[in-house]
């Protein structure tokens, strides 16, 4: 009975975290790909033993255990400013704060055996998607918009399930389409976005998060002007997430 327990409370609480789906992973995947120097590339095909990136950033949802559940968030009150903010992710562990930055390391470590680091560069093509998902840096009291119901297309649907997918889905773009689409940043754009650190990309996260709190209330019924709107910021964050992915891949592996 026990283990009958921790097996349903393992299921649902990867249930209520997943992050932009399989489709927004896989997209960022399919970005970062296309910004990776030759030597990175290279370099992570090797490390992935012939797994394919898009199949990599999904891993870490498909086999998520009771350890490493917490790893793709970060919980905080809504109102901090940035330096509140840099104070309260760093006094935190086992967060996506302290996942990635130890998942880095293990890529940088020359004593890491060949899975250790596969499964490291799974967790850090993922988890920086994850840091760009604004609902996975918000309210703990609501599960990151888990618990706020709201309804969309004439379906019930979350808060978090619907910046994740549901926004994403209705756009109807396959995962090719959506990299093509979504990858229009400038020279001067990737440059300043791969200049940026992971603390950068939570505080951007946060911030979008807080405003989607404000503008998204319990049983409200998403109308497309809302999902007008807001599709361009995920656009955006797609965007971001996949060009950062490669600038960190670029570093790590050049």
């Amino acid at each position: 009975m026990n283990r009958y327990v921790v097996s349903l409370t393992i299921i649902a609480f990867s249930i209520i975290h997943l992050s932009w789906g399989a489709k927004g992973h896989r997209t960022v995947a399919f970005i970062a790909e296309k910004h990776l120097s030759p030597k990175a590339k290279a370099a992570v095909t090797a490390c992935l033993q012939g797994e394919a990136i898009e199949n990599a950033a999904t891993w870490p949802d498909e086999n998520r255990t009771n350890e490493n559940a917490q790893w793709h968030f970060i919980n905080l009150p809504l109102g901090l400013n940035y330096e509140k903010f840099v104070t309260y992710v760093k006094g935190q562990n086992g967060t996506i704060y302290t996942a990635y930055l130890d998942a880095k390391a293990t890529l940088a470590n020359n004593n890491a055996s060949a899975a250790q680091k596969h499964d490291a560069l799974r967790f850090v093509i993922h988890l920086v998607g994850d840091a760009h998902q604004p609902m996975h840096v918000s309210r703990k009291e609501d599960k990151g918009g888990n618990t706020i119901q709201v309804r969309f297309n004439g379906e019930g649907t979350n808060l978090h399930s619907l910046w994740d997918s549901r926004l994403i889905s209705y756009e109807g773009l396959t995962e090719a389409q959506m990299a093509d689409h979504y990858d229009n940043a400038s020279k001067r754009q990737v440059a300043k976005w791969q200049n940026d650190d992971i603390m950068q990309w939570l505080w951007e996260s946060y911030q979008l998060s807080s405003h989607i709190y404000k503008k998204t209330a319990s049983g409200q019924e998403i109308s497309k002007d809302y999902y007008k709107k807001n599709i361009k910021i995920i656009h955006k964050r797609i965007a971001q997430a996949g060009i950062r992915l490669a600038g960190e891949l670029n570093k790590i592996f050049n």
